[in-house]
């Protein structure tokens, strides 16, 4: 799957030094159509979200696992018309396809890309619940989700929107909100605040839907009954096995660590590896991160990048409760 909607010549020109509300076009995200009459009983044996609770006016968010409850996919979906759509990072997305295609053989269920027409786009930033409505938009509640002329309009979180438009839309939103236009690093660095992981290709099958914080942001059901990897899904909350959580960190460095990346821990006057980066953005020197770390992680821990050990973190708080 190739994005053709927007080229590397109109990205490189977006800037990240907006401080009001913008709109980012976000490319590196692919959304699949999803249709057959067995789609939602498919997609409810598949993943954490229960499919049953969609409707129109809701979006679900979710995880595909493989049978040891080690995640494929981070997503959103939601109903158009007959048919579910199905969204996230490229690299994840195109994991999960390749399974539901495989399984997806023994059920009325068939999957369409939809590279070539539709185009994903972020609104974020301070009072951009004012910038939907001047976009004509109707503003929905986090969580919520609202049709808009081509597409739909997901809110995230507060100030938080996820837009689904069909490309020619797009193309005409770029050119006529062209002032409120950022970099994609721009809506990515909310998505970090707002504590919302993605899987890139480094971390794909490597953890259970915990570690990420998916039970804290609505993500898995615990009462929906099977699915694949529900067993170790449930084994974590219930027999408390979960030991790792997700972090929000920051630091002033010149650095961004690729998924994947070691942090390290200062024991005394030693150093240890004790997580790894999700996600990372850096703009203009400063450096947010989205890690993995044991969640007994102290709020005054001594965190460090292993590959640049110049590179000194501080914990920020989470949006929302783990617990």
């Amino acid at each position: 799957m190739q994005s053709s909607w927007i080229s590397a010549e109109q990205l490189a020109q977006l800037s990240n030094d907006t401080k009001q509300a913008f709109i980012s076009p976000l490319p590196a995200f692919y959304v699949v159509r999803i249709s057959g009459p067995d789609q939602k009983k498919y997609l409810q044996g598949q993943t954490t979200c229960d499919i049953n609770t969609l409707t129109e006016h809701n979006f679900l968010r979710g995880a595909h696992c493989d049978a040891k409850g080690k995640m494929w996919a981070t997503f959103h979906l939601w109903q158009q018309g007959e048919d579910i759509l199905y969204t996230g990072f490229r690299d994840e997305i195109q994991a999960s396809l390749v399974q539901l295609k495989k399984f997806g053989v023994f059920s009325k269920v068939s999957f369409h890309d939809t590279q070539e027409q539709l185009a994903v786009l972020g609104i974020s930033g301070p009072d951009a619940d004012k910038l939907v409505a001047t976009l004509g938009f109707a503003v929905p509640a986090p969580g919520a989700l609202v049709a808009v002329p081509d597409g739909q309009l997901l809110a995230l979180a507060e100030q938080h929107y996820l837009l689904v438009l069909d490309i020619a839309a797009a193309k005409t939103l770029l050119t006529t909100q062209a002032l409120h236009l950022a970099a994609p690093t721009r809506f990515l660095a909310q998505h970090i605040l707002h504590g919302l992981p993605y899987l890139e290709q480094a971390l794909i099958g490597e953890y259970v839907p915990q570690n990420l914080n998916l039970q804290a942001i609505d993500a898995i059901s615990f009462t929906k009954g099977c699915y694949i990897g529900q067993e170790m899904v449930a084994r974590m909350k219930y027999l408390g096995k979960n030991k790792r959580a997700t972090y929000i960190l920051k630091a002033q460095s010149a650095e961004t660590p690729a998924a994947g990346s070691d942090i390290e821990v200062q024991l005394e006057q030693n150093w240890r590896r004790s997580g790894v980066v999700v996600n990372a953005v850096n703009i203009h020197g400063e450096l947010l991160v989205l890690a993995v770390l044991p969640n007994d992680t102290a709020p005054d821990a001594h965190l460090r990048l292993a590959s640049a050990p110049e590179t000194l973190f501080r914990l920020e708080a989470l949006p929302y409760s783990l617990n």
